[in-house]
């Protein structure tokens, strides 16, 4: 996993590190499927559905939260479905 601009990605062959940027193991999770290069990991020790209920109802990121896109700019998404990318 890296932090970039706030959020953990899993380092894929479709995430270029940048200068500095160090990969590191840690136990994660994802909130939602999506695309591992804007899909953003909440970091998560849960090992059963009632924990992760319990993880859920108290977190006070959203499940959007977690996205990189968002932070990248307002019409980021908007931008990738023009591309073609959806």
């Amino acid at each position: 996993m890296l932090e970039r601009t706030g959020t953990l990605l899993a380092v894929t062959d479709f995430i270029t590190l940048q200068p500095g940027e160090k990969p590191e193991k840690r136990l994660v999770r994802f909130r939602t499927v999506g695309d591992a290069t804007c899909t953003g990991a909440i970091e998560s020790s849960a090992s059963t559905i009632d924990h992760i209920i319990d993880e859920v109802a108290a977190a006070r990121v959203t499940e959007r939260g977690g996205r990189a896109d968002d932070k990248r700019s307002e019409t980021a998404m908007e931008d990738r479905k023009k591309e073609g990318y959806f």
